[in-house]
């Protein structure tokens, strides 16, 4: 379930047991660009941690939420007519998942993710 409803659109384009990769496509008509910022959109950094948490449930198949992050690093500003490539990485820990995530525009890493998630 997408939090931000029309925010993007997201195809799986690689997937093996423990990681999975997505394409992702970002509205740039979507009202959240018009106060970030008007005339020159930025995807909000929330934004992106929410995708990641997202896909991830989707890749794992379950709702997950995010409940700690060991760090969360962002390289570079993303702006919504650029296509992402999410790459996501997961170990199962007791009744949580431990995950990964590397957010690249073509070759150029934007952002990193190791976080702990929980199935809701």
């Amino acid at each position: 379930m997408m939090l931000i409803p029309e925010l993007y659109t997201a195809e799986q384009i690689g997937f093996t047991e423990l990681s999975c990769q997505f394409l992702v496509r970002y509205n740039s008509a979507h009202p959240i660009y018009a106060g970030h910022f008007p005339g020159k959109p930025v995807t909000p950094g929330v934004c992106l941690i929410q995708a990641a948490t997202e896909l991830l449930g989707t890749a794992t198949g379950t709702t997950l939420r995010l409940t700690g992050a060991r760090h969360i690093k962002f390289l570079q500003m993303h702006t919504p007519e650029k296509e992402l490539r999410f790459e996501l990485s997961w170990l199962e820990e007791a009744n949580r998942l431990r995950g990964r995530v590397s957010i690249f525009q073509d070759e150029n890493c934007m952002a990193k993710i190791d976080a702990h998630f929980e199935r809701l």
